[in-house]
């Protein structure tokens, strides 16, 4: 199965919902066509690494990045504004919902957590969550599961797969620092080591021999260390061949959607795309990133790029 990919970056404009007047004008990109909704057969809307808290610019200077933690609330509602507006049949956060103050503790960050899950929540259809590094900063496991929602099923759970529209979606968890170890938990992490343990790998196995639809898998760490350079070695799932060899294997996986790394990436290997999404907190208003994605009845996905976010037109040959 192979497929070709085109990448543009967002560069036009038009009129989208605003958060207020003060933001001022916004940028995206209609130079892409997507699907006449009657071709689709799903679609949905994504936003990563939204980093909420309340602090000021942090500057890493080894990562060229710039984030603007103040922002991200205003910038998530400009995502769920203009997604109850699009005719989505779901939501996906790709991970990194919130961060945490060097010096905050379990109750302020907890708070954090439920402001932007309550601002995602506006949303007014099935919305998602990806387990990221920073989600379980001063917090713990349980701590992050039982204040945000997943829709039906995966409500509680950090691993999970749902059909939607005929597609098959999978959502991993890597924030472990070892295959058989406990969960990333209250600070008791090292996010330059993740891993898909075991018993997941197990579980990914047996839906990857269920059913015969197609497949999209989000993460929040990479799986294309094809990819390492550029992209430091540290935003790699340790065991990601083995998770590709997985997928690769299966011949039903379409794309793989990440986030964590901020400048975002674009990569294919044997017929998977694999389309690493840039970080909303990067950058003040009004940059801002996040996107739509369609599959059509051919099973090609269409990536539209929200503000400054990349397009990507996956077709298959």
């Amino acid at each position: 199965m192979q497929r070709r990919c085109f990448i543009q970056t967002a560069l036009g404009a038009f009129a989208l919902p605003m958060v207020n007047h003060a933001i001022g004008a916004t940028v995206t990109s209609p130079t892409i066509s997507m699907p006449a909704r009657e071709n689709m057969i799903s679609k949905f809307g994504f936003v990563t690494d939204v980093h909420y808290c309340v602090k000021p610019v942090t500057r890493i200077p080894h990562e060229d990045s710039v984030r603007v933690y103040r922002d991200s609330l205003a910038k998530l509602r400009q995502a769920t504004d203009l997604f109850n507006v699009s005719d989505l049949d779901f939501a996906i956060e790709l991970g990194d919902f919130k961060d945490c103050n060097d010096d905050g503790d379990r109750l302020g960050t907890l708070r954090y957590l439920q402001t932007v899950e309550r601002e995602f929540s506006r949303f007014n259809g099935p919305r998602y969550h990806v387990a990221g590094n920073h989600d379980f900063d001063k917090i713990t496991f349980e701590d992050f599961v039982s204040n945000i929602s997943n829709h039906g099923d995966a409500n509680g759970k950090l691993y999970y797969s749902f059909i939607s529209g005929g597609v098959k979606y999978i959502v991993l968890d890597a924030c472990y620092n070892t295959p058989e170890g406990e969960h990333y938990s209250a600070g008791k992490l090292d996010w330059q080591i993740a891993i898909v343990p075991d018993a997941e790998l197990r579980w990914l196995e047996k839906e990857l021999e269920t059913g015969n639809e197609p497949v999209i898998v989000f993460t929040h760490q990479l799986l294309n260390t094809w990819n390492e350079n550029p992209i430091p070695k540290a935003f790699f799932i340790k065991n990601a061949q083995t998770v590709v060899s997985l997928l690769e294997k299966s011949q039903r996986v379409l794309v793989v959607i990440s986030g964590h790394y901020h400048k975002g990436f674009y990569s294919e290997r044997n017929g998977i795309h694999y389309i690493v999404n840039q970080g909303m907190v990067e950058q003040a208003l009004p940059h801002n990133v996040f996107g739509i994605v369609a599959v059509d009845k051919n099973h090609n996905v269409y990536v539209q790029g929200i503000y400054n976010e990349r397009s990507h037109v996956c077709k298959r040959n």
